[in-house]
C-alpha cells in the first residue's frame, strides 16, 4: 500500500442552472502559477485541490479533496458593488434583490459579462 498526492484544477463553466465543472491534473504545486494556467474555452473560474489517494495493488481508494487557496477568476472578469450593479445595463432587478436578500456586498461577472456570482475577497480573487 502507498499514499499518493494528486493535485488538480477544477474549472467552472456556465451551465443551465448551476455551474458545470471539468478537472485537469497538475504535476507540482511548486510549478503552479495561476497566471500561467491554460483556460478551457468556456471556463470562467477555477480552484486548486489536493487529494491523497491510497493505492493497494490494483485498487485505488480516493481521499477527500482539499481546496488550496482561493477561487481564481479569469482576468477578464469584473467585480461590482450593488451600486455598480444598479447602474449596469446588463444587470436585472432579480440580481439586485438577490444581493440585498443574501447580503452579497460584491458580485463578479464572468469574462463574457454574464453569469454573475457572489464574490468574497477573502475567498476569491481575480487573476491580474
Amino acid at each position: 500500500m502507498r499514499k499518493v498526492r494528486k493535485l488538480y484544477l477544477s474549472f467552472w463553466h456556465p451551465g443551465t442552472m448551476v455551474a458545470e465543472q471539468s478537472t485537469r491534473e497538475i504535476d507540482s504545486i511548486v510549478e503552479f502559477d495561476p497566471k500561467k494556467v491554460e483556460w478551457p474555452k468556456s471556463a470562467y473560474a477555477f480552484r486548486l485541490f489536493e487529494r491523497f489517494d491510497v493505492l493497494d495493488g490494483a485498487a485505488t481508494f480516493k481521499g477527500e479533496p482539499n481546496q488550496l487557496g482561493p477561487t481564481y477568476y479569469h482576468p477578464d472578469s469584473r467585480v461590482e458593488t450593488i451600486d455598480e450593479v444598479r447602474a449596469n445595463k446588463n444587470a436585472t432587478s432579480i440580481l439586485v434583490r438577490n444581493m440585498q436578500t443574501n447580503g452579497w456586498k460584491l458580485i463578479i461577472w464572468s469574462r463574457w459579462g454574464n453569469w454573475p456570482q457572489p464574490f468574497d475577497p477573502d475567498k476569491d480573487t481575480v487573476i491580474a
